[in-house]
């Protein structure tokens, strides 16, 4: 990919439109994300109370995300994304609201990204799923791999941000913006002028269920791929949960730090995105093996440094090998799935990895607690590492490999 297919694909009217409300809307929850972080963190000094409010986040995939995805195709997708976008305006203003009448406590920053977490799982297989219908097909791979780095890029940007905007003026400006920038992405997708439901069968959701299961079953790989997803996620769950207190009690550097350790991650998941996206990934178990070993070395690096420019470094390596890793995981699902289960396999199997994430979230927490901050770091570096030997020893993902191979060159 070059960018002249970056160029190309972004003259396409409306998936310009789609575009411009992800990177508005994305950059303000960055933004968001961070602030009532950080005013939990603020507010309370403890890790558990950030992990509860990371499980506060995620929960809803837990409970809704085995069958949201086959409910919501019974509708416009357009109207879904709209729908979404104002629900988490009106929750955001509710926020502000409480700050100037001064009642803005924890219980309502805990709602405030409940609901958040609510309608993001709605919206996001909705905003997946509405791509093939607004993008041709020969250049799906152009378009998902332009929402991906831009996503990237504008995560580093919002998280970067975030930390110093908290230091200089606080966190309402931030929190205002997310509102503002959801009222724009819902102007902008209702701008989207082609837009069907999916589900032409109209079968019962029981049955959708059946039917993705049943197809998993058959496919070692397929569980061996969200098996070392679902480590990855539990490995990578201290960088989520325990950075305020990693910035401000192992390297000294308070919000700004915070915000900054947060960016440099985003930036080398942004660097991750763009190095995959130009390297031919023929073997998928060695792409894997390697991006997996190297994001738990990095790992394991930062959670022993002192220094706020080496750990800068370390979870930068950390998010670019996170990128390696994980954006094949897709390309392998989209080339190996058939058609037809693509839409239950990724609904049901996304679920289960991030199912997980509450309860990695709490452990985090509750083991920073307990054990320490830089320990809790290293068992997620080495379930990381355990991972890499997942890869490397069985021989399903080395034989999916093969058959995808040889598929796509029967039908050359």
């Amino acid at each position: 990919m070059n960018f002249g297919d970056y160029r190309e694909i972004l003259s396409i009217k409306n998936y310009r439109r789609l575009w411009i409300a992800q990177m508005l809307s994305g950059f303000g929850n960055s933004l968001y994300f961070v602030s009532l972080m950080w005013l939990v963190w603020n507010d309370t000094k403890s890790t558990l109370h950030s992990g509860l409010f990371a499980i506060l986040y995620d929960a809803p995939q837990l409970l809704l995300g085995l069958w949201i995805g086959v409910f919501i195709s019974r509708f416009s997708l357009k109207y879904v994304m709209i729908f979404t976008d104002l629900i988490r305006s009106l929750s955001v203003f509710i926020v502000i609201l409480c700050y100037f009448l001064d009642v803005l406590s924890v219980q309502v920053l805990y709602l405030a990204i409940l609901v958040e977490g609510l309608m993001l799982v709605i919206h996001r297989p909705a905003n997946n799923a509405i791509l093939p219908q607004i993008v041709p097909k020969e250049q799906l791979e152009a378009a998902n791999a332009t929402t991906q780095i831009s996503n990237r890029l504008v995560n580093v940007s919002g998280y970067g941000l975030a930390g110093v905007i908290i230091a200089s003026v606080g966190a309402l400006f931030s929190i205002i913006y997310n509102a503002l920038s959801f009222l724009v992405s819902a102007f902008l997708i209702n701008k989207i002028d082609r837009d069907e439901s999916l589900n032409k069968k109209k079968n019962s959701l029981m049955e959708d269920f059946k039917e993705g299961f049943r197809y998993l079953k058959r496919e070692p790989a397929i569980i061996t791929i969200f098996s070392i997803g679902i480590l990855m996620n539990v490995g990578g769950a201290p960088i989520t949960v325990l950075g305020p207190a990693y910035a401000e009690t192992i390297v000294n550097a308070g919000s700004t730090g915070y915000g900054i350790l947060q960016a440099s991650w985003f930036v080398g998941i942004a660097i991750g995105a763009f190095v995959i996206g130009y390297i031919k990934t023929k073997k998928l178990w060695v792409t894997l093996a390697l991006g997996f070993c190297l994001q738990g070395i990095a790992q394991l690096a930062f959670s022993l440094s002192n220094n706020l420019y080496l750990s800068m470094l370390f979870i930068l390596i950390h998010g670019c090998f996170m990128s390696i890793a994980n954006i094949p995981l897709f390309t392998f699902l989209q080339r190996y799935v058939p058609k037809e289960q693509l839409t239950h396999v990724f609904s049901i199997l996304g679920t289960l990895v991030m199912a997980v994430n509450p309860l990695a979230f709490a452990a985090s927490g509750y083991l920073a607690e307990q054990i320490g901050i830089r320990p809790s770091y290293i068992i997620g570096a080495l379930l990381t590492l355990i991972a890499t030997i997942l890869i490397i020893i069985p021989p399903w993902l080395r034989d999916a490999d093969r058959n995808i191979i040889m598929k796509e060159e029967e039908t050359v």
